[in-house]
């Protein structure tokens, strides 16, 4: 009986041994972790501060490239003004050579009028010069009265008055049109130099709005630089943050599974010392019925009783989680989230099991779990969710599952690896 007592005391101060061993290595190892993730931390806080620097010069260009384009609004409304302007001057421009083509012909005609006029004049003289002076009174005389003479005589008189009005005619009408023409052309050169002043009014605004356009452009390429710098570094935050996420897992997952070794070592000591009370007892008493003395099976898994949506989010995680693998892959999900319902070192709920941190991607940070649990989860996840909850059907005792990339040990399933 002594030796039985001393070989379950060194077994005890093995296994305690054993137990501060680990306790201390892991707690190395999460001071390790936190210095990890507090360098994880202070990168990110950088990588945030730069993003916000590339996303605030983003900003401020963008302003500038806005005031830039509303100048070339407002340049753009001046020059369709002064395009109006010109379009308007060179109709004018195109009113008055009309005008001018007209005038050279009512010109050409009075020229021509004039001309007739002097003409008949110079015949009409000519005819009275050939005659000679006889001839010109013998006409006025030729009459068969003396009214009749007189007649002939105030008619020659009024040809020769005729001919001379005619002619101040023309010549003031032949001024009159010179004179408009004259006037019109000035106009006309008037037009033309309005037209050029409008016309380097224009050019000028045109070369504005072009070097605006180019300045615009700049802006744009300094803003797409700017944002593909702020991208980059969002990018750097987010693997920080995921790499953050990823370490405090692995941190969780290591305290847990600490907790789960120290409970089973606890476990396993309290059977032995239990045996060996029992065997202690046994030898004392000699002859004790065996059915007294031997213990029964235990069998201390708790059943969970389902409450309120625990099937919708189950069949929810299980599409997520593992949608695309075989169904008993499916069941291997379900039972890591039963074994965790049932295990000291985690909530006692399915909700609070899926909601605790760092735990279930979908879940807590790709927001995935939510969009499925809207929609409802296919069949077959729900098949497997109601096997898993309702009928107990738990393939395995493992309390984590990650894809598998040959980094853990355990058990591979499809495209996880279970421990």
């Amino acid at each position: 009986m002594e030796n039985s007592n001393n070989g379950t005391k060194y077994v005890s101060i093995i296994l305690f041994s054993l137990v501060v061993i680990v306790f201390v290595i892991f707690y190395t190892m999460v001071g390790k972790a936190t210095n990890n993730i507090d360098d994880l931390e202070s990168e990110k806080q950088q990588n945030e501060e730069q993003q916000s620097s590339y996303a605030e010069q983003a900003s401020g260009l963008e302003e500038s490239k806005s005031s830039l384009e509303n100048l070339v609004s407002s340049l753009n409304s001046e020059l369709s003004v002064i395009n109006k302007k010109i379009s308007d001057i060179e109709k004018q421009i195109e009113d008055k050579n009309k005008e001018i083509e007209d005038t050279k012909a009512e010109l050409d005609e009075a020229k021509v009028m004039e001309q007739k006029q002097y003409d008949d004049m110079k015949l009409r003289i000519r005819f009275m010069y050939e005659m000679g002076n006889q001839s010109y009174f013998e006409i006025l005389f030729s009459g068969d009265s003396i009214a009749d003479s007189i007649n002939k005589a105030e008619y020659v008189k009024e040809i020769v008055s005729y001919d001379r009005k005619m002619m101040e005619k023309y010549k003031e009408t032949k001024k009159l049109i010179a004179d408009k023409e004259q006037a019109y052309t000035k106009e006309q050169q008037d037009l033309v130099e309005l037209k050029n002043q409008v016309k380097e009014q224009q050019d000028l605004i045109a070369q504005k709005i072009n070097d605006t356009n180019k300045s615009i452009q700049a802006y744009s390429d300094d803003i797409a630089k700017a944002e593909a710098a702020a991208l980059e570094y969002e990018k750097k935050v987010e693997a920080n943050r995921q790499a953050i996420d990823d370490e405090s897992r692995r941190i969780e997952e290591s305290k847990i599974l600490e907790q789960v070794s120290r409970e089973r070592a606890s476990k396993e000591q309290a059977s032995r010392e239990q045996a060996s009370r029992e065997e202690s007892i046994k030898n004392a008493q000699g002859n004790i019925d065996e059915s007294e003395t031997t213990s029964k099976p235990d069998n201390d898994t708790p059943i969970y009783t389902p409450e309120g949506n625990d099937l919708d989010m189950l069949a929810a995680l299980i599409e997520c989680e593992a949608g695309d693998q075989s169904y008993y892959g499916m069941l291997c999900v379900g039972a890591v989230v039963m074994n965790r319902i049932n295990s000291s070192s985690f909530p006692d709920t399915l909700y609070e099991v899926l909601y605790q941190p760092y735990q279930f991607t979908p879940v807590t940070v790709s927001g995935r779990f939510a969009l499925v649990l809207a929609r409802g989860a296919n069949e077959t996840c729900y098949k497997a969710a109601r096997e898993v909850l309702e009928q107990g059907n738990i393939v395995g005792s493992w309390l984590f599952f990650r894809m598998n990339d040959g980094s853990r040990q355990g058990e591979v399933i499809g495209d996880h690896v279970f421990y």
